[in-house]
């Protein structure tokens, strides 16, 4: 007889054995759907989440995307392929500790693509996108998450130079892929990986495309006070600053000129969250702070 499901709804810790479920006999409840389909779904007297990588964009669309992210240094956006390189990454990432949506490879859904579909552990966390504009949460209860999240997302930063493995890099990273989870964190979202080696870059490139989310959502109130809190509590200082260095003083002359045309011409560059006009920001607090010191 199976575990009783946990009262929150999430697939039993004890292992799951292999199962067998059909496409049309399941209840669908939709949770995201721009690019694939991503349905809650009963499981074992709770819930499990279905994700299956072809979805609703149509292969035109796909290989357009493809030859876009071959440009800009991206993996295949082709279905199979983002169904690869998510199962790969998670399992990178939890080998270094960072917890992810947990896979359940050994259910299958009969009617879907072998390789194209995988079946993940119900998590009824919340948000960072949620928990950190939430006015019932104290304040100082908010930030103390942010400052207790901050040695985790540097270890991940450093682990990134210090192997150069392209693939600790969050490619979609931001407050949306973020959740608060029994005392933790949990990460998700990993279809595409950059493959440059240059981690550094990456890792700073990250940092200012993070925050520039933390303002889009919470507003420059909340910006600022977890920028400062950033700049503070990041274990890295020189690291952090990549953040600037990766839009305005990257050491390879042709991409140092790339990213000034870019922050030229695209009007998008010129909005208040800019991943340019972030990092400067990121800069001048870290100035600032040092001045601060020698004074």
């Amino acid at each position: 007889m199976p575990d009783p499901a946990p009262r929150d709804g999430t697939v039993p810790e004890s292992e799951v054995p292999p199962t067998a479920l059909r496409l049309e006999d399941l209840e669908r409840t939709p949770l995201a759907g721009e690019g694939n389909f991503v349905w809650k779904i009963p499981f074992r007297g709770g819930h499990a989440v279905l994700k299956v990588y072809y979805g609703s964009r149509g292969w035109p669309l796909y290989l357009q995307k493809t030859i876009g992210n071959a440009i800009t240094g991206r993996s295949s956006h082709m279905p199979r392929t983002r169904w690869r390189t998510e199962i790969e990454v998670i399992r990178l990432w939890e080998s270094h500790g960072f917890r992810c949506f947990r896979m359940l490879p050994q259910v299958t859904v009969e009617g879907l693509p072998r390789e194209g579909y995988m079946v993940y552990e119900w998590t009824p966390g919340r948000h960072f996108r949620d928990y950190f504009k939430d006015g019932e949460v104290p304040l100082a209860d908010r930030l103390a998450t942010w400052r207790r999240w901050l040695p985790e997302w540097h270890r991940r930063h450093r682990l990134c130079v210090e192997t150069r493995d392209p693939r600790l890099i969050h490619e979609n990273g931001d407050v949306k892929h973020v959740m608060l989870w029994q005392g933790g964190f949990v990460h998700f979202d990993f279809e595409m990986i950059y493959k440059s080696r240059r981690t550094r870059v990456l890792v700073g490139r990250e940092i200012a495309t993070y925050m520039r989310s933390v303002g889009r959502f919470f507003g420059e109130e909340m910006y600022g006070l977890m920028l400062r809190e950033l700049v503070d509590h990041y274990p890295d200082k020189a690291l952090l600053l990549s953040a600037w260095d990766h839009g305005h003083a990257d050491t390879h002359p042709g991409w140092r000129a790339l990213r000034a045309v870019d922050r030229s011409l695209r009007p998008k560059h010129r909005d208040r969250w800019s991943k340019y006009r972030v990092g400067q920001d990121i800069k001048d607090l870290l100035d600032g702070a040092s001045l601060n010191l020698r004074g």
